[in-house]
């Protein structure tokens, strides 16, 4: 009888998941800053991307920022009136507050090396008065040649002890961060298929039954959004809000 009941099937459902998404490969590979970026604005121009309605975790990682610098201005300037100087002064602050920010763990050991910041990508080199030629140096004409060259090969080793940190030591961590316990690939929602939207009420037997009319695939190949047809018109929502019946 509960294979069959549909009010059983609407209290047992269950949403509908995928395994996250892989990093972009512009993101995992060695590459100068801005190399991506500065592309779209000198010549490609912008193509705007939305995340789909109700699904704020979709934007989440730079959400997170943008909370950080909202608590740092919060702390700064409360209720204070400021200028237009004034104010970019202060956002310049929170941006090295930012960039400077650990992504790796930060050991007790002094002799150990920094953590990784956002900075290092930034500008290379961040805090090292040692690091590479400095302009002064430039048109320095008692430089010869050979320092020159020692420069280089000085910096060309703390690019590799960078990324080589970067992928060991935050890289790898990300995959460690999964919501699932045991992660797994799930089966795809298809056209047709029945689910439960999830609403506001509490009670599953109070949401809203919809079909699904058109399906949005990622580039794993994975459904993560759908067109959801209910009594009230066409929707999209994100798979997470979607619960499958498998009503024939």
């Amino acid at each position: 009888m509960i294979r069959i009941c549909l009010v059983c099937k609407k209290y047992n459902a269950k949403p509908a998941d995928q395994l996250s998404g892989q990093l972009p490969r512009d993101r995992i590979f060695q590459s100068p800053p801005f190399q991506i970026v500065g592309i779209d604005f000198t010549d490609n121009g912008i193509h705007w991307k939305f995340i789909v309605e109700r699904a704020p975790w979709w934007g989440g990682f730079y959400e997170r920022l943008l909370k950080t610098v909202k608590e740092l201005l919060r702390k700064i300037l409360d209720k204070a009136l400021l200028t237009f100087e004034e104010l970019s002064t202060i956002l310049s602050e929170v941006e090295v507050i930012v960039s400077n920010r650990p992504l790796t763990y930060v050991e007790n050991d002094p002799e150990e090396p920094k953590p990784l910041t956002p900075a290092h990508f930034l500008e290379l080199g961040y805090g090292d008065s040692k690091y590479p030629v400095h302009f002064i140096e430039l048109i320095d004409s008692t430089i010869t040649k050979e320092s020159y060259k020692k420069r280089k090969i000085y910096q060309t080793l703390l690019l590799k002890q960078l990324w080589r940190r970067w992928k060991e030591q935050y890289s790898l961590q990300l995959k460690t961060v999964n919501h699932f316990k045991t992660p797994s690939h799930h089966k795809n929602l298809k056209l047709n298929d029945v689910v439960l939207v999830e609403g506001n009420a509490k009670s599953k037997l109070l949401w809203e039954l919809g079909v699904i009319k058109e399906i949005f695939i990622g580039s794993d190949n994975n459904v993560r959004s759908c067109v959801i047809k209910t009594s009230k018109g066409l929707f999209k929502k994100p798979i997470q809000l979607l619960y499958p019946l498998e009503i024939e």
